[in-house]
């Protein structure tokens, strides 16, 4: 047997598990059009602050496991391209191997393709010098297959070890449908334990 065809076994068995464990309220979703994305995570975005102190108290692979089984979910539910929302206002970090495989994909020297669409942050890290990014098109990346590895990647709703990095999180809420989604499964996930933490902290400050 094949190995990815063993992993794709394992995966929908877990996708399986999930769905007759967790209540129909997480399974079932429908996503925000991108475009009231902004004034839908203002709304939430002091409750979502304080859900974070309260996930982070919580175990890290319980909540892995239901986020990953939530991204494998609602990315089935949404067209990226479509959306294009982390295009239009967040600039990724760009590796030195990102600068090389895409200043080669354009015909052109990194140092060409550098001066022409980079500049360096505050932290040191060159990102794009223009929101929205000047590759997006009305039919998409027009470098997409040799796009950033923080293109690829985003919004790392895959990758282990989700309560690190709940900061980034709340703030992509407001870019990303399929991350403002899975912070309201969450808290759909944790309502009765969100509520008693809630009390607590009401009694006790």
């Amino acid at each position: 047997m094949k190995q990815d065809s063993l992993e794709k076994r394992i995966l929908q068995g877990l996708i399986d598990y999930l769905n007759d464990l967790y209540p129909s309220e997480i399974r079932l979703v429908q996503l925000l059009d991108p475009k009231i994305l902004p004034q839908a995570s203002k709304k939430v975005e002091e409750e979502n602050w304080l859900f974070r102190s309260f996930l982070k108290e919580q175990d890290s692979e319980e909540v892995d496991e239901t986020v990953h089984y939530l991204h494998e979910k609602l990315f089935e539910q949404i067209d990226c391209v479509a959306c294009s929302n982390c295009c239009k206002s967040i600039t990724p970090n760009l590796e030195n191997e990102d600068i090389k495989r895409i200043s080669q994909y354009l015909g052109e020297t990194e140092k060409e393709f550098t001066v022409k669409y980079l500049l360096k942050n505050q932290s040191g890290s060159w990102v794009f010098n223009s929101s929205p990014c000047k590759f997006l098109t009305p039919n998409g990346c027009s470098i997409y297959e040799v796009r950033p590895k923080a293109c690829r990647e985003y919004p790392h709703t895959n990758k282990p070890e989700f309560i690190s990095r709940l900061i980034i999180m709340i703030e992509n809420a407001s870019v990303c449908p399929v991350v403002y989604e899975i912070l309201e499964k969450l808290k759909s996930r944790y309502t009765e334990e969100f509520r008693d933490y809630l009390s607590f902290m009401s009694d006790n400050w």
